[in-house]
């Protein structure tokens, strides 16, 4: 029941991930996408989310570490119980979340990588909206080493570094690049461990450290972050490129901007951040002031746009509900895109009946089930119609704005004052 409840699970998570984040790309797949125990660990910006994005791409069943305070909804605790082991955090105690100390979480992981088990964990200990990498606790390095002791160092457990890399963790319909890397040999660490364990943990945490932190676009501070996230946007409008070569340009004006000389480092985070700030003022975007591609007028964008309507007013109820009940609950913004996709696992499926239902109810004649089956297709269509054409769309009337002039300007000083930053990677 148990693993049948998982590939459910994983199925469903499969597809609706790839709906949700079209594009998404993975790299070095097969450092993990085989058997045997493997402590798999990944960095946590987008709660939820991280460990199924991490673990679709995967052929075999994987556990999780998750936090404790999941299991206080019963409905959850009777999905997740089968492949999750709760680690109760102070708040989650507080919370009334029970079980989830330190040695069951580890006997259980134990357990789990002795039967020879993937098992995922997030070193950091809790999510926060970061592309960063921030300080790994030591459970994950301090596990690993102890269940290879205990097996006088033959069991063989690959400790792997992972990243999801989402363009816009918050948003749906954004793009995610995974990077699974090189695992790490624990037998390095044999010696040292069994002469000071404390000094062994901490060597291997740092590696891990560092072996994660190469697989994200990892900033220093959130100063560095808002300076960085500005200028990748605007140059990606304006030379576009999928996900990977993104995240690798990415890298490579990460480390252009800390070559510059400090004043004109200065100057530059100034007019970025300042041109940032004014868009979210505004509600406006990059991309209404680029050059992109899909801002010009094509024969797709005019065809497609009778599918668009139809698509988008069938799926209209559906938009209604999921923002909704976002509205209503109250969520913190950092589990909106991880919500809007568990929810529309069920949500989706109604809506589709629902509507099947009204109808057939106006048109009795049999046409309802070819009107279900067409439901998806035309979901798809205006979800790729969407995220072609939006920078059409969006910058169609740039330049009605009482404050374009100064957001062109500020971009134009930006580019001005970068003007040999790397634009293809």
């Amino acid at each position: 029941m148990a693993k049948l409840v998982f590939w459910l699970f994983h199925f469903l998570s499969r597809w609706m991930l790839r709906l949700y984040y079209p594009g998404m790309e993975v790299e070095g797949r097969h450092h993990v996408n085989h058997p045997g125990p493997t402590l798999l660990c990944g960095n946590h910006p987008n709660t939820l989310a991280d460990p199924l994005i991490v673990g679709i791409h995967l052929d075999y069943q994987m556990y999780f570490l998750a936090n404790a305070g999941l299991w206080l909804n019963p409905v959850m605790a009777f999905l997740i119980d089968p492949f999750c082991i709760p680690v109760a955090r102070p708040k989650d105690r507080q919370a009334g979340a029970q079980g989830g100390d330190k040695d069951e979480v580890f006997n259980r992981t134990f357990a789990g990588l002795e039967t020879g088990k993937i098992m995922y964990i997030a070193p950091e200990g809790y999510s926060e909206l970061e592309r960063k990498l921030r300080r790994l606790k030591g459970g994950a390095a301090s596990m690993a080493l102890e269940v290879e002791k205990r097996n006088d160092w033959k069991l063989g457990v690959s400790l792997q570094p992972v990243g999801a890399n989402y363009e816009s963790p918050t948003t749906c319909f954004s793009r995610a690049f995974i990077r699974y890397g090189e695992p790490i040999d624990l037998l390095q660490f044999r010696e040292q461990y069994e002469e000071s364990p404390m000094r062994a943990i901490r060597a291997l945490t740092n590696l891990l450290t560092e072996r994660m932190q190469d697989l994200l676009i990892q900033t220093k501070n959130k100063a560095e972050e808002r300076v960085l996230r500005p200028i990748e946007r605007a140059v990606q409008n304006e030379v576009p490129m999928k996900v990977s070569d993104h995240h690798y340009r990415t890298k490579a004006i990460l480390s252009w901007l800390r070559e510059l000389p400090e004043d004109r480092r200065e100057k530059l985070g100034a007019v970025a951040t300042k041109y940032e700030g004014l868009l979210r003022e505004t509600g406006q975007l990059d991309v209404e002031f680029s050059n992109h591609p899909d801002r010009k007028l094509s024969a797709g964008l005019i065809l497609g746009i009778p599918f668009y309507l139809y698509g988008l007013l069938n799926h209209g109820l559906w938009l209604i509900l999921i923002t909704s009940i976002w509205n209503a609950l109250g969520i913190d913004r950092g589990y909106k895109a991880t919500f809007q996709m568990l929810a529309s696992w069920f949500l989706l499926p109604l809506t589709y009946l629902l509507q099947t239902l009204v109808f057939n109810w106006v048109y009795p004649e049999g046409w309802g089930w070819l009107y279900f089956f067409s439901l998806p297709v035309v979901g798809l269509f205006t979800l790729k119609y969407w995220l072609t054409y939006r920078a059409y769309w969006k910058g169609r009337f740039s330049g009605s704005g009482k404050h374009d002039a100064t957001l062109k300007a500020l971009r134009k000083e930006m580019f001005a004052l970068a003007e040999d930053l790397p634009m293809r990677g």
